[in-house]
């Protein structure tokens, strides 16, 4: 008796962990798994209409933020004069300056993300931009949009011996629209804090209490064509500062590891570049408002002279702000010089993940740290621990790593503006033996089996002299059957990926490779829909035939991803986004090794399945 309460005590214990950690927790937001993908009207821009479509306003708040760039956000009131509907508009950016833009987004009146598309129209020395509405423009209704953008090498930076440095600004003062507009028109120029201003265009009216610069008007033309004999149409501001210079992260890499545990630590590395005219001794960045236990640190070990204000972590708070002060332990960056060094901290798990059972979903701006400056070259890693399986990402990643028990997700950008955010949202099956319960698990489980054996030996009575034999029916027909197809896909799958390589060799026209995929891409339709009752059956016969069936399910979800992953290469590659030719034929290499070797371990296991026929 004494036994079999101490089994059942064991028991009680194991399952009362299981059931503790498996209470689904929710997050603060509840609408974690919805879909709210955007699906925007796609219809082609025209100019047809434009002499009937009247900007009844215009507001642009322009920031020369000092460490070289250049930030615009422009609020446009469209009315349609029209006798029909407009679906989009134009909006015009110098030819000059295309290669600087690096940033743009458009917004609706109730914040939501309009459809932004570069169509590589030129239109009087001008690049057009056609933004989309989220709804058709009725007429004679107005409707509001605010378009965002980012420019980098707008701002001239100069400096000679025994006088302060020097930035100059050249540019347009209002927004470049294909359309008439009439009404409360104005351009706001901030400069940077600690400024003095040397000159600007005349027109403007500075307001030195908060470092800005005001240009009204009452009407522009189309192009701004009554502005193109003004001075008024581009501006020049010319300011000194003695504290700000042009800065760039050279270089950025971003490692955001997720435990199920319940951690959230960032870990960032820099590489800042003095791009300006004056030496840099002080560095400004902001973190989330929750974020903790934060350090500052290169190869050298600490830097002091770190301030954070609040330091306080408000849960509540968005951001915060980080200085450096590198004149207390470092050195001050000189121009054309770099300094490489990290910053970490810790997030609170509670505010970014959804748990329902075993899986987990987590949703994260993986630009969790802010600066002003430009960026270059950043690497962001979402490294997952205890992940099994990912079941979803909102954002295919641009490669997928693996590392003992984690699954890395990596993602890059050439170019990052300080208005940008990148958020990502991922859903995993968590690794319930290896994370959840750990060793305290193993231990029990190796009890609770040992205290089952010696009680299940002790109180069953054996009759001595009689075994029993169980025999295991096998469904020969159906797994002689279910291979078969299976063969049969594969082989009609190898001819399409053959008919793919032969086209772009140019050793099959087009047509025929057409009929080969039209013919082949049918049958393989005609066959999944035989496969799944007989994979039933084969699943159902034992342990050994269903695990079979999940490698076999697990390495076609593989083979999948890799096909995903070399379209979307070919189209970085065609889009000009990857660095040079061998790097594009090095990962697609990489890919057809895997996909080969995905092939190999199908087949074997259709093998495996064919043997027990025997």
């Amino acid at each position: 008796m004494l036994r079999k309460k101490i089994f059942i005590i064991i028991i009680g214990i194991f399952l009362g962990i299981i059931l503790i950690s498996l209470i689904p927790t929710s997050s603060e937001n509840p609408d974690l798994y919805n879909n709210t993908d955007i699906i925007y009207p796609h219809n082609a821009s025209s100019l047809e209409g434009a002499e009937n479509i009247l900007i009844t306003k215009i507001e642009r708040d322009a920031e020369l933020n000092g460490y070289g760039l250049v930030n615009y956000v422009d609020l446009i009131k469209i009315k349609n004069m029209n006798s029909n509907p407009i679906t989009s508009i134009y909006i015009g950016i110098p030819i000059s300056h295309t290669e600087d833009l690096i940033f743009f987004k458009a917004t609706g009146r109730d914040e939501d993300t309009l459809l932004v598309e570069r169509e590589s129209l030129v239109m009087n020395d001008f690049e057009m931009i056609a933004i989309y509405f989220d709804s058709p423009l009725l007429p004679q209704q107005s409707k509001e949009i605010r378009f965002v953008q980012t420019y980098k090498d707008m701002l001239i930076y100069e400096k000679t011996v025994g006088s302060p440095q020097q930035i100059t600004f050249n540019g347009y003062v209002f927004p470049i629209l294909p359309y008439y507009s009439k009404g409360t028109i104005k351009a706001t120029y901030e400069i940077p804090p600690k400024s003095t201003v040397i000159s600007y265009t005349e027109g403007g009216v500075e307001d030195p209490t908060e470092d800005i610069i005001t240009y009204l008007v009452n009407s522009l033309d189309p192009f701004l064509e009554n502005l193109v004999q003004n001075p008024k149409a581009i501006i020049d501001i010319k300011i000194s500062n003695s504290d700000l210079t042009k800065t760039e992260i050279d270089e950025l890499t971003r490692e955001i590891y997720i435990s199920p545990w319940g951690i959230i630590k960032v870990k960032e590395e820099y590489l800042i570049k003095n791009k300006g005219a004056i030496e840099i001794d002080e560095l400004q960045f902001e973190i989330p408002g929750p974020a903790k236990e934060v350090s500052v640190f290169d190869d050298l070990g600490e830097i002091l002279g770190v301030e954070i204000d609040p330091e306080t972590n408000y849960t509540h708070l968005k951001y915060k702000d980080l200085s450096i002060d590198l004149s207390e332990n470092r050195v001050t960056i000189d121009p054309n010089s770099k300094f490489r060094f990290s910053i970490q901290y810790f997030l609170p798990f509670e505010k970014y993940f959804t748990l329902n059972w075993f899986q987990e979903s987590i949703k994260i701006d993986v630009l969790t740290s802010r600066t002003e400056f430009l960026g270059r070259d950043h690497t962001f890693k979402l490294i997952i621990e205890g992940c099994f399986t990912l079941d979803y990402v909102s954002e295919p990643p641009d490669a997928i790593e693996h590392s003992q028990n984690a699954i890395i997700l990596v993602y890059e950008a050439e170019y990052v503006s300080p208005l940008e955010s990148r958020i990502i949202q991922f859903t995993f099956t968590i690794n319930f033996f290896d994370i959840i319960l750990r060793p305290v698990a193993f231990i029990l489980l190796i009890i609770l089996l040992s205290s089952a054996f010696v009680l299940l030996i002790k109180s069953k009575k054996v009759e001595a002299g009689v075994g029993v034999i169980s025999r295991e029916l096998i469904p020969v027909n159906e797994i002689r059957e279910f291979c078969s197809l299976y063969e049969e896909r594969n082989a009609l799958t190898f001819e399409i990926r053959k008919a793919e390589e032969d086209v772009k060799r140019k050793k099959i026209i087009k047509k025929k490779y057409k009929n080969i995929l039209d013919k082949n891409s049918k049958k393989i339709e005609e066959i999944e829909k035989e496969i799944p009752p007989f994979k039933k059956i084969v699943r159902e016969v034992n342990a050994t035939f269903e695990n079979i069936i999940k490698k076999l399910e697990v390495l076609e979800a593989e083979r999948l991803s890799v096909k995903d992953s070399l379209n979307l290469l070919e189209a970085r590659y065609k889009r000009g986004r990857l660095p040079s030719k061998a790097a594009y034929i090095n990962l697609s290499d990489n890919f057809m090794r895997r996909r080969k070797k995905i092939d190999g371990s199908i087949e074997k296991n259709i093998r495996s399945l064919r043997s027990y026929l025997l």
